[in-house]
């Protein structure tokens, strides 16, 4: 079997997380029998996770250096430049290659001008690139000028997120987020509950929608809801992880984004294992197949798609989802058959195709 160093020195480790999605595959494939190292702080994780320092490994021996994330890439190289026969995988899961067109007066700040630097050398040295999802193709290939082999793997749900058998007395909307506004946008959200409120103001007091994460713009949004009049409506939840986390989603009836952008969403890819239709925009809506083009969400399948920027459509939606009990019930359904197209095991199972044919 083949010997991997796999790399996270730098991830975003948010609810869900790379991290837990780097150590999760390590494991597994030491499981199925590879030797496998794992360099970075998975303590949060699994408290039993083993790893290694920089130091240790590049006295060792591999096959394949794995790099889970742009921060991956120095170490990598230096590990190249002494063992070059070593063989190379960079997972962009922070969608770094397609971001690189889309920067504009951004690409200026220091730290991107650090991640189009270490994303150009990939070029003159990485064997394999991995797309989380077939929208990075293009660019990939345009980027690596067919000098680096691109394919895709999708990432998955673990394992654990099933809907949990309890008893579901809300049937409103959750969101779980990183509470930043730059990419998030979770104003759109409270802004869109304020709307609803005031088309159907029978609403009242009831609690619309919860709000699952942490960050920069909390208290900003806690301010937002008040001065709209909707904090009665929206609740804050905080952090959750875990087995709170597939509680929170089991216990919802809906998931809600507006975020800008993502790369291929794993919250919403968790809501849908644990049984929620989703109510999401086109721009986010994950391509999971180029020929011929098909997306993750299927509008009145397993989700509704709502026109981004539109707070009226967004709050008209919104509240279907949260009164028409029937229609969310037949998603729900779409939704689980949708997510386990996306399984841990597939996910292991292309990976390890992947590791046999370098």
């Amino acid at each position: 079997m083949k010997r991997i160093l796999l790399l996270e020195t730098g991830s975003f480790k948010v609810i869900g997380g790379a991290a837990k999605d780097t150590c999760r595959l390590g494991q597994r494939l030491a499981r199925d029998g590879y030797r496998v190292d794992m360099i970075g702080n998975f303590s949060s994780i699994d408290a039993k996770a083993r790893t290694i320092d920089a130091a240790a490994a590049l006295g060792r021996e591999y096959d394949i250096v794995w790099m889970n994330s742009i921060r991956d890439v120095p170490l990598a190289e230096a590990y190249r430049k002494a063992h070059p026969s070593v063989r190379s995988i960079f997972v962009d899961r922070g969608n770094i290659v397609q971001n690189l067109g889309r920067e504009g007066l951004s690409a200026l700040h220091p730290k991107s001008m650090a991640r189009r630097l270490l994303a150009r050398s990939l070029r003159t040295w990485l064997d394999v690139y991995v797309a989380i999802s077939p929208e990075q193709l293009p660019a990939a290939r345009e980027f690596f000028r067919g000098r680096v082999r691109t394919e895709c793997i999708t990432i998955a749900a673990h394992e654990e997120y099933r809907p949990m058998r309890i008893k579901k007395g809300f049937g409103g909307g959750i969101a779980v987020s990183r509470l930043d506004e730059r990419q998030k946008r979770v104003s759109l959200m409270i802004r869109g509950v304020a709307r609803m409120k005031a088309m159907h103001p029978s609403i009242g007091g009831a609690t619309l929608l919860r709000i699952v994460g942490t960050g920069i713009d909390e208290q900003r949004y806690k301010a937002m809801a008040k001065a709209l009049g909707v904090y009665e409506n929206i609740s804050f939840r905080g952090f959750k992880s875990d087995r709170a986390l597939i509680r929170e989603y089991s216990g919802a009836g809906f998931f809600v984004s507006t975020s800008a952008w993502e790369s291929f969403g794993r919250s919403l890819l968790e809501a849908m294992a644990c049984g929620l239709p989703a109510l999401i925009h086109e721009g986010i809506n994950t391509l999971v197949s180029e020929n011929p083009p098909r997306y993750l969400v299927r509008d009145g399948y397993n989700g509704i798609i709502y026109d981004y920027g539109n707070v009226d459509d967004f709050a008209e939606k919104f509240y279907r989802l949260c009164t028409e009990r029937a229609q969310r019930k037949r998603m729900s359904a779409g939704a689980l058959a949708s997510s386990r197209l996306f399984s841990f095991d597939k996910v292991v199972g292309s990976y390890e195709e992947l590791i046999g044919s370098m």
